[in-house]
């Protein structure tokens, strides 16, 4: 059994976590060549919760498959860990492969100076398109999905829906009529857990895929301050979404206290036949209503066009592989793996996923735990998806979870909400020293 190394200095100890191997590789992969036999994998993995031991599963699978070790240093999440990868950066001293963030923050880590972009590879068409986008920069792409995304959608029950004979609805004109005809034979139409204000404003931040529909250089113009939020009528509609649920009387009635626990079970037990929310919501009614979570399905939140749907996801951080790796063959190669649907298997064999995995072809193995929303978020991640704005564009005002809270409650209007977000936005932008906002 190899012994765990040390890889970090004293003086960065307090901040890092530890290196060990990822696991043995003295029993041939049966049917697999072994092409890397004694060649190691530098690798700087974050240990976060519902992800590490799925990842680790991955690491042993391919080690066991082409022979080689893979030395894994483990650094917490935070700040701390954040810290620690900023310092590795500024010095050079970054293992082969790293994780770290993409979209708004991917700068952070400064791609085009350490590392090696993916254009040239036949296999980065095994990423989805908004994760490519999500981790590219001046053209080359940098980044390989390290974990499922958390997909916005609606999730119904699929019993209540039968029950009623409703169909799902493609247009949001169709899915206020669905939600007026359930209000009618007393089921909540829509359950949302308001009682925090960042969920609140979940359906409004998903509506973006239509945003970016309307107008695919949306992002970049605001970011330059090219346009205003409220020159697009999606942007807008997003908002109108949220002022509609509760202006119309189609949200449970305790929405602006009711916790993701409260939702789930009401969804689960059939008392409302749906929620605007991510998927992660599966994962508690899992943990509460483990014979009723197969009975949730899920569809994209609909807009205008009943032939235009898609959805938004919240994306993981990228595999990253370092320009002066010393294993630039071997890096390559677990990227690679990284973007099958082998490597999707050992991970799902670990831990059943809260979210769609960014890659296009993922078949699950016939016996692989999955919920069967999540098959269906999976599918539509695959045809028709982008990330949510924050991964594309900086500027995020402190106050706007506030703002979208105040329209969930239908204390303020869309409008209103609208001129408050640009306000807010501007102080931001400002503070960033955006070109064009100061």
């Amino acid at each position: 059994m190899r012994k765990g190394i040390i890889a970090l200095s004293l003086c960065l100890a307090l901040l890092s976590g530890f290196v060990f191997a990822g696991g043995s590789s003295e029993e041939a992969y049966e049917g697999a060549p072994r092409e890397f036999e004694g060649k190691t994998l530098t690798l700087m993995l974050q240990n976060k919760e519902g992800e590490y031991e799925a990842q680790m599963a991955q690491i042993r699978a391919f080690e066991e498959k082409y022979g080689c070790t893979v030395e894994v240093e483990v650094i917490p999440t935070g700040t701390a860990g954040e810290n620690l990868r900023m310092m590795r950066i500024a010095t050079h001293a970054l293992p082969d492969i790293f994780g770290a963030s993409v979209g708004a923050l991917l700068t952070q880590s400064s791609p085009d100076e350490n590392c090696r972009p993916l254009n040239d590879q036949p296999w980065i068409k095994n990423i989805d398109q908004a994760f490519l986008d999500a981790g590219e920069l001046n053209g080359n792409y940098y980044a390989v999905p390290t974990a499922p995304s958390n997909v916005g959608g609606v999730f119904y029950n699929k019993k209540v829906f039968e029950e009623y004979g409703i169909e799902i609805p493609k247009t949001w004109d169709e899915f206020l009529a669905v939600c007026d005809e359930l209000k009618n034979d007393g089921i909540i139409p829509v359950a949302h857990p308001n009682s925090k204000q960042s969920l609140c404003q979940v359906p409004f931040l998903m509506n973006y895929y239509y945003v970016e529909q309307e107008d695919p250089e949306f992002a970049a113009k605001y970011t330059k301050n090219e346009i205003k939020l409220s020159d697009s009528p999606a942007f807008v509609g997003g908002l109108q979404k949220l002022y509609d649920l509760v202006t119309l009387g189609y949200l449970n009635e305790d929405a602006m206290s009711s916790t993701v626990e409260d939702v789930a079970l009401l969804l689960a037990d059939g008392e409302a036949a749906m929620s605007i929310i991510r998927t992660n919501i599966l994962t508690t009614i899992n943990e509460l209503a483990p014979d009723s979570v197969n009975d949730i399905g899920f569809f994209p939140l609909p807009d205008k066009d009943p032939e235009n749907r898609g959805v938004a996801t919240w994306l993981p951080i990228g595999y990253f592989m370092t320009e002066y790796a010393k294993e630039p063959e071997l890096a390559l190669k677990f990227l690679e793996f990284m973007t099958t649907s082998e490597a999707v298997n050992e991970y799902v064999k670990v831990q059943k996923p809260t979210g769609a995995f960014m890659l296009n072809g993922i078949t699950f193995d016939e016996n692989a735990d999955v919920y069967p929303a999540l098959v269906e978020a999976q599918e539509w991640v695959e045809r028709a998806s982008t990330s949510v704005m924050e991964y594309k564009c900086p500027i995020k005002g402190s106050d706007q979870p506030n703002i979208c809270s105040q329209v969930a409650a239908g204390m303020i209007t869309p409008e209103e909400a609208v001129a408050l977000i640009e306000q807010d936005d501007a102080i931001s932008a400002r503070q960033l020293g955006l070109p064009g906002w100061v």
